[in-house]
């Protein structure tokens, strides 16, 4: 399955953001079919994740044997021994969750203090259209929101990298345009919903998707570097580290 563009650039700036991090033990939250655990898994890391929906676990389990030991997909975050692990990561995660910051503050504390956190979310409520709707996105976050809500939950010396502009700007605008008479999605549930939009997209962005070739999109990486310290883009990327009070 080809990867939509925003995708591609999200992956170049969490790995801009954590190229120098030393491997070391993660959990990963919301990891939906393990694409992002297995760039992790790939350079060196290792830990455990977890996903709502049992099929989503099942595919992770799948996934992810072939890394053995080093990764465990747990059915309850109870599970989940308190400051055990060097990395908190959530990517697309925190939008589909009401609740956010009671949330988030019960992830942290699996998070050993001096841990990182990395995160990732979509960008500004003005922007907030028929493609968050069917995957179940509750909001969009404005920078000084993302900042609170780090903060609130005991994470320090925050960055918050802004990604995906000029060429998001485009793509958002087209898959709003080519999903609006899709229906697929009614009757589910947001949980339901966000599931979903881990395991599957609308049959009309793969099409989409099936006449581009994904080479097109690559240049970009390099051209939303120039614009990660502006608030133009379509997305955040947010790492801190939590305190140790």
């Amino acid at each position: 399955m080809k990867k939509q563009p925003k995708l591609i650039l999200r992956e170049s700036c969490v790995y801009d953001i954590s190229k120098s991090w030393p491997a070391g033990r993660f959990v990963e939250m919301g990891a939906g079919t393990g694409h992002m655990t297995r760039i992790f898994l790939d350079r060196g890391f290792s830990g455990a994740c977890h996903d709502l929906g049992e099929d989503s676990r099942q595919m992770l389990r799948e996934n992810l044997a072939y890394a053995g030991d080093r990764m465990a997909v747990v059915d309850e975050l109870a599970a989940l021994p308190d400051a055990a692990f060097d990395y908190l990561l959530a990517f697309e995660v925190l939008e589909h969750i009401e609740h956010d910051a009671e949330v988030l503050r019960s992830w942290v504390r699996h998070l050993k203090p001096g841990g990182r956190i990395l995160v990732s979310v979509p960008a500004h409520q003005r922007k907030f259209g028929r493609s968050d709707e069917i995957v179940g996105h509750v909001r969009r976050y404005e920078k000084p929101a993302l900042q609170a809500l780090l903060a609130d939950a005991g994470i320090g010396d925050i960055r918050i990298v802004n990604y995906g502009f000029p060429i998001t700007e485009l793509t958002r605008r087209l898959s709003n345009r080519l999903i609006r008479g899709d229906h697929s999605y009614e009757g589910l549930t947001p949980e339901q919903r966000s599931i979903r939009s881990a395991q599957a997209r609308p049959k009309t962005i793969n099409r989409a998707l099936s006449l581009v070739s994904g080479n097109v999109f690559l240049p970009f990486r390099n051209v939303q570097r120039w614009f990660y310290r502006y608030d133009l883009g379509d997305g955040y990327v947010a790492c801190g580290v939590k305190r140790s009070d």
